[in-house]
């Protein structure tokens, strides 16, 4: 009996190496996946995100507000107990804008650090669009979904937005610009309420500053356009909802998601199928965001990927 229970822990100890864990601590947005590798193939073992704003929590000072902080600390809370068996050596933690943003950000850090029991890492705009460009190519891959030559790859964040230009394995070109949701939304739609002449005004600003970028990803000649990520996902489920896509984003649709949002009803009031209540206070600068990216790339449709950086990051650890 106690060299069965010996061998069967044995075995336990064993799995607990092909495991591997990835946590994304994103200006909107917490995320973990926890994922097994089974003969090479990724089994999601845990997933899930839960809302932290750290970006809204971000005062004149550019320091996080004990609000913000506090549910970080709950958050991480219950992300120490996903990765409590997982190698330590096999957990990859990053940090994106709001992170790399924040006065005391090396404060925190330590915190989150002492907190989950592993190394934290803030990584630069670049390394974080690199990193959701594998996660995107290696899903697909692993899904056996078609991959065109080319691909521009759209992630919009709670604090930045990532933008990746690749062919095949190879990055052509990357950037992360300054438009969050979360950001575009405390400042443009702080109370939840739009009209056509804000969300102009929006759309304006958005386009100063992607026109700069319109040349690099313009001449990339992309066959595929590709949306990563909460804004792009919660997007597409309001015009499933609606009947307007089967799937994706396409900018008629998405034109036609922004005359509802500019009628200067409260979200709740409007009712929008398909959207968690948890997207009411980002979804129109979300959708302000996206159709200037469509805009400015001359982008027609798009298609989405629930993959990005967190799945970037467990690949990297694959055995």
């Amino acid at each position: 009996m106690q060299a069965n229970l010996a061998s069967g822990i044995a075995v336990a100890a064993m799995t607990k190496q092909h495991y591997a864990a990835a946590i994304d601590l994103g200006s909107n947005s917490f995320h973990i996946l926890v994922a097994e590798f089974v003969d090479g193939r990724m089994q999601p073992v845990h997933c899930w995100g839960e809302k932290i704003q750290l970006a809204e929590g971000l005062d004149e000072h550019v320091c996080l507000s004990e609000t913000a902080k506090a549910r970080a600390r709950d958050c991480l809370g219950r992300f120490a107990e996903a990765i409590a068996h997982v190698p330590a050596e096999r957990v990859s933690v990053v940090g994106t804008d709001a992170l790399r943003r924040a006065a005391d950000s090396v404060a925190f850090v330590a915190e989150i650090e002492t907190l989950l029991g592993v190394p934290v890492q803030v990584v630069s705009g670049e390394q974080e669009a690199r990193t959701i460009y594998r996660g995107v190519l290696a899903g697909k891959r692993a899904r056996q979904q078609q991959v065109a030559e080319s691909a521009l790859i759209i992630d919009i964040g709670g604090g930045s937005t990532e933008l990746v230009l690749g062919k095949g394995d190879e990055v052509l070109a990357c950037s992360s610009l300054p438009l969050g949701c979360v950001s575009y939304a405390k400042r443009f739609f702080p109370q939840q309420i739009s009209d056509r002449e804000t969300f102009e005004q929006s759309l304006h600003a958005l386009e100063a500053e992607l026109i700069p970028m319109r040349e690099i990803y313009l001449s990339g000649n992309w066959q595929q356009a590709i949306g990563t990520a909460g804004t792009a996902l919660a997007i597409e489920e309001v015009l499933k909802a609606l009947g307007w896509v089967k799937s994706g984003i396409t900018r008629k649709s998405l034109e036609r998601l922004a005359d509802i949002l500019c009628q200067g009803g409260n979200m709740a009031a409007l009712q929008l199928p398909g959207l968690s209540e948890e997207r009411f206070d980002i979804i129109t600068a979300g959708v302000a965001i996206m159709l200037a990216v469509f805009k400015a790339f001359e982008i027609e449709e798009l298609e989405t990927s629930s993959d990005s950086l967190r799945e970037g990051l467990i690949y990297s650890l694959q055995p």
